[in-house]
Formats: structure tokens, sequence, C-alpha cells
């Protein structure tokens, strides 16, 4: 029975009449002795705050009389709760089900009432009765959460442990049903915190283990389940960079890279690479690096080489091994500045992690290039014609990227126009093209970043997705807009930039291959710059791989520290007034070091335009001037030997669009 419990309330009743069995041939019987029993003489629920009661209780009775009367006691308290309906009725018995109704929408409380059943001549001179008492426990021991989800990597001996609420007024003890889930309190009366602690040594192989906290209230013996999950992640060896970039030309060298490893397991792991190239040296240095370095002498010679370099761990079987790509371009070739003109094109350049190309898009198409000789390699043919192919995203190995074109289309009946907006995922290895018809963001791709071994795309309101762009979280309660994010790849750490206030945010995220969320973000810093003003704004910024550096543009603020816990604002690195700063890039040295990089301008200068070059204890070491047209955009080659410059600006003309290539000198 459901309705407006108000207007069912409404109404109180003594006695309702369910059936009334006329005797036979209407006679009175003035001596007969009528009867009436049950089965019962009492009745209890319970039912749960807030939820519907699913409880019936059948009553059998048997009466001697004319007919039987189903009702409440004159004396009874409230019985709004309670209703009853009468099947299986004969001259002598009946079944009478008793319901609670409503029970969802009634405080914690104990209820009591009376029902009274009854049988009686036709003309009432003769009645009995059998009175059954009702009672109705509405119990309440609310828990702050509907599940209590841990996560680990499997290996850890310990696990964070985790704290509900219970607010309840009834006496309640608390148990779970896995050995491997224990509680600091089992029992109690009204409010209480309990920890409760999960043992993942108990899995022999990363997994997601189920388990349950039962809450059971001790005057009813009824019970609730929280459901509990631990989720074993797989272990994984991650580098810094999937993707390494070796260069021998007659005039650069860049034959060293030295890259970290890391695991997201709480033990170290001993780790062996390998490679089946003979052409490339591997040499590890200590437990969490490894220094890369190719022999001209043995490889082919004007080539570009690649190779694989497998890093695994030691009698470790669960372990995911680490691929490394590696390319060696080897050229007896005097690299030379190269103009590449006229080039409108429609997209920021992107320099492959690995091989010496970079890419760039006009109109629908593809375009690679060499970024040596500055020869035209190939042109691949992406979106429908009239479209503007955009928003390239190169990912972190290579191997393929993300692009967008928006197609216009006129329905030929009405005239009106419409968009559909195509995601391709574009393989650099084949050529092949596929589109993503699967995408669930909201908001336009920045960049493909690698958390714990696991690539991820992240959007301008930080949404984080599959590399299908399958939404996997996003925090739409405290989002912004950002318009750069950069990743400290050994602190395996992201920092955002909110461009509402100038203020960088840095996130940390735990990734589990088995829990309820592949990635959970967590904000663990806030930082704007002292220096700001309230309407200074920061125009871009780069974070080192270890994190200890921010650099930045602005008009106060070049370069913050960071120490893990408290940022420090070292302002300016250029001291000249005259200099405007225009674009900044960071470029790392064979050792792994972090390096800024700073587009400026000196109008006083007659060349204007320069890249300064900082090494990792802030000082200028090499200032590399432009060929005169102002830059758009700008790009250094993997191997740090290349500059690469957009001077495509929507203002200039196709005639006048270039990209310049400048060769880095040592």
């Amino acid at each position: 029975m459901k309705g407006n419990i108000n207007n069912i309330f409404s109404k109180a009743f003594i006695l309702l009449l369910v059936v009334m069995l006329q005797s036979c041939g209407g006679s009175s019987k003035d001596n007969t002795v009528y009867t009436i029993s049950a089965d019962i003489s009492s009745a209890s629920f319970s039912n749960e705050f807030l939820h519907e009661s699913t409880e019936s209780i059948a009553i059998n009775v048997t009466f001697d009389g004319d007919g039987l009367l189903v009702g409440f006691a004159s004396e009874a308290e409230d019985n709004r709760w309670l209703s009853h309906r009468a099947e299986n009725v004969t001259a002598t018995s009946a079944t009478i089900y008793i319901d609670v109704i409503n029970g969802e929408r009634l405080p914690a409380n104990l209820y009591k009432t009376k029902l009274r059943l009854s049988t009686t001549s036709n003309n009432g001179s003769i009645f009995a009765s059998h009175d059954i008492d009702v009672s109705l426990l509405v119990w309440d021991i609310a828990v702050n959460t509907e599940q209590v989800n841990f996560s680990a990597t499997f290996g850890d001996t310990n696990v964070a442990t985790q704290t509900i609420e219970i607010t309840s007024e009834n006496e309640w003890t608390a148990a779970t049903d896995a050995s491997w889930l224990s509680l600091d309190t089992t029992s109690g009366t009204g409010n209480a915190s309990i920890s409760v602690n999960a043992n993942p040594s108990h899995s022999s192989a990363p997994e997601l283990t189920y388990a349950n906290i039962i809450l059971t209230e001790v005057s009813s013996g009824d019970s609730k389940h929280i459901p509990v999950q631990l989720a074993l992640d797989n272990i994984y060896l991650y580098a810094d960079s999937p993707a390494i970039a070796l260069t021998k030309t007659t005039n650069i060298t860049a034959l060293e890279k030295t890259i970290t490893i890391s695991s997201n397991s709480e033990s170290v792991l001993q780790w062996q690479a390998s490679t089946t190239v003979d052409w490339l040296m591997l040499t590890p240095l200590g437990d969490s690096q490894l220094r890369v370095t190719a022999n001209p002498n043995l490889a082919p010679a004007n080539a570009t080489s690649t190779a694989m370099i497998t890093i695994v761990a030691k009698d470790e079987m669960s372990v995911t091994a680490e691929s490394i790509n590696v390319a060696f371009y080897l050229s007896d070739l005097i690299v030379e500045n190269k103009l590449i003109e006229p080039l409108a094109i429609s997209s920021d350049m992107l320099a492959s992690p690995s091989l010496p190309q970079f890419y760039l898009a006009k109109n629908n198409k593809l375009h690679t290039y060499h970024q040596y000789t500055a020869a035209l390699e190939s042109t691949l043919l992406v979106s429908p014609e009239g479209t503007e192919l955009e928003q390239l995203i190169i990912h972190p190995s290579g191997e393929y990227l993300l692009a967008k074109a928006v197609e216009t289309i006129t329905n030929e009946e009405d005239n009106t126009t419409s968009e559909t907006v195509h995601r391709y995922r574009i393989n650099l290895i084949d050529n092949s093209i596929e589109e993503i018809e699967t995408s669930t963001i909201n908001y336009e791709p920045l960049d493909i970043i690698r958390l714990s071994g696991r690539y991820f795309v992240i959007t301008e309101t930080l949404e984080f997705a599959d590399e299908n762009l399958a939404l996997l979280y996003w925090d739409n309660v405290n989002a912004y807009f950002t318009n750069n994010i950069d990743m400290a790849t050994i602190a395996d750490s992201l920092f955002a930039l909110d461009i509402n206030n100038a203020t960088f945010k840095r996130y940390t995220a735990q990734i589990n291959d088995f829990g309820e969320n592949t990635i959970l973000p967590k904000l663990t810093h806030s930082y704007r710059p002292e220096s700001l003003s309230e309407t200074q704004l920061i125009n871009d910024f780069v974070v080192t791989n270890d994190e200890t550096n921010i650099y930045a543009i602005s008009e106060t603020s070049e370069w913050i520290s960071f120490d893990g816990t408290t940022f420090i604002d070292n302002g300016l690195l250029e001291s000249n007034k005259n200099v405007v700063t225009l674009l900044l890039i960071s470029s790392q040295d064979e050792h792994n070091n972090s390096r800024p990089n700073f587009l400026r301008i000196d109008p006083t200068q007659p060349d204007g335009f320069y890249l300064a070059m900082y090494d990792e204890q802030q000082n200028l070491f090499q200032s590399i001037f432009t060929q005169g047209n102002q830059p758009e955009s700008i790009l250094l080659s993997a191997d740090n030997q290349r500059l690469m410059i957009n001077t495509n600006t929507p203002s200039t003309s196709e005639v006048d669009a270039r990209i310049e290539l400048l060769t880095l000198k040592p």
C-alpha cells in the first residue's frame, strides 16, 4: 500500500469489517458460545531507517461465529504504519496478513499498536475477540560511506587505514566476513568511529578482492552490509621517458642519454635492461638510472636505426616490464640552418620523441619533415576535404598522435548547416588512421601524460580519459580551465596552471588497474607567486622532471623553486627591462637535467628575437638568435640539437609564413 502518508494518517479508524459470513437460515443462536483464536498473540517488525519494509507476517485465525472482523483495539496506540488484509477466508478460518506501510518515511523509533480479531452474531448479541500486540522498531545505524575502497600495489605490506563514522541511537555490533579485514571497534551504543584495516598479504596475485563490514542492530538482530573492496594493482617498471633520440652528424653529437627507472611498488625492485642491437650500450647507474649510449662505429651509416630497450625485474615474474623506443640518426651530413616556405599551417608543430622528424598539419593533411635535412618525408590525407586538421597531440612514446577536424555539413533541402567533430588516432609507424568514435570527454584534449606507468589523455578542464578518449575521472565541482599542464616525470606529479587566478596546482594520483577508479587524482598544493599583483598573469610554465623548479613567463616571476612542501618565488632570470619574454620550452641534457629555454625579444638589439638557454643552476649558457621573423611557436627536437621556429601567424600570408630550422651549438 503506497500513498501520501499525511493523507493516510489523517483518517483514524477503530474497527474494519473484512468479511461477514451470514449464518444459514438466519436463525438466532442465543445459547451459542462464540470463540476465536490465532496462532500468535504478538508480532514484531523491524526496519532500517529510510528503507522500504518488505516484511509481511501471516496470522492463522480460527473462529466459531457468524463472521470475522479485523481492526484495531480502541485503546491502541498509533496504527497508521500498519495495514492488514484477509486471504483464504472460510466459514471457520482465515489467514490475516499484516504489513508495514510507509516504513521508509518513519523516524527511527519504537512503534506499538494492538490488532483486534473478533467474531459476533448477526445481531451483535454474542461477541468474542483475540488481541495481537504489534510493534515496529525503526532502527538507524547510519554510515558516512556506501562502500570502503582500499588501493595498494601487489606486494605492498601495508594499506592506509580507512575510517567509517557511525551515527545511531541503538546498540550495535560490527564484524567482517573476511580474514584479511579487521575493525578496531566491534560493538557500541550510539555514535562511533571505526578504523578499518586491510591486510594485502592474503593475495597471491594482483586482483580485486571483496568483503563486507556487517553492522547489526542488537535488539532486533537486523544487519546491514557495507561493501569493501581491496584492489591490488599490477606492479610496473617505467622510465621517465619511453623514447630516446640519439644523433651523430659531422657537426652534431648527441650519443648519450640517461634515464631514470621507477616503480609503483613500495619495495625497491632490482631490474635489468637489455637490447638486441650491438650499436647500443646500456650502463646501469645505481638502482634507479640507466645510461644509454650509441656507438657510431657499429651502426649503419647515413641511416636512422631503431631499437628497443626492455627493462624487466630480476626474479619477479609478476612485474610489468618497460619498453623504450630508441632511434639513432647517423649521417655524414653537415647540418645547416634551413627554411621551409611558403607554408601556412593549421596546427602547432610536434617533434617525434625519438625519430629525427617533426609533424605539422596543413589543411586536412599531416606533413612529416626531416628535422635536419628539412625534406618533406610524407604527406598523409587525414580528414575530409575542406576541413582543417588541428589539435595535434603526440604520444610520449611517439607511436601515434591524436588530431581533430571539424566538418561543416550543409543540408541541401533547407540550406542549414551543422558541424561534425572528427577525432583521429594517427599511427606514425604505419601511417594508418583510426577515427575515435567512443569519446566521452566534454572538453578539448591538451596532452597525453604518463602516471605510474600508464597513459591518460588530459583535457583543458583536467578531465582524465583513457587513450580512446573515454572519460575516467573528472572533478567537475572544482573544475577550472587551464591552457598549460606539465609532468614532473621523475616525481610522477602533475602541475596545472589555473588561468583564472594565475595559480599553480600540483597533483599526485592513485592509479589502479583493478580499483573502482582507474585514476584518482589528488590536489596536494596550490601556489600563486607572491610577487604577482592581483591583475598580473602567468602566460606559460614548465616544471623540471624532479619537480624542484618551475620556470614561468610573467612580469615578476620566472623561477620558482619547490622542495616538496614549500614554494619559493625567486623572481626574474632576466633583469633587462627592455627584454620581453614571448615563449618558453624545456629541454633535458644528456644527464637528465631539465633546462628552461626562453624565447625573448630585445628591441635595442639588431637581431631582435633570440632563445635564451639556461642550465639547471639557472645560469645563461647560450643564446640563439632567430632569423628576424617573430615566432608564433617554437619547438626543440628530442635530441635537443635542433630548434624549430614557426613564424606562421594569423596576420601573415602564406608567402610570409615559414618554418626556421636552427642548429644549437653545444
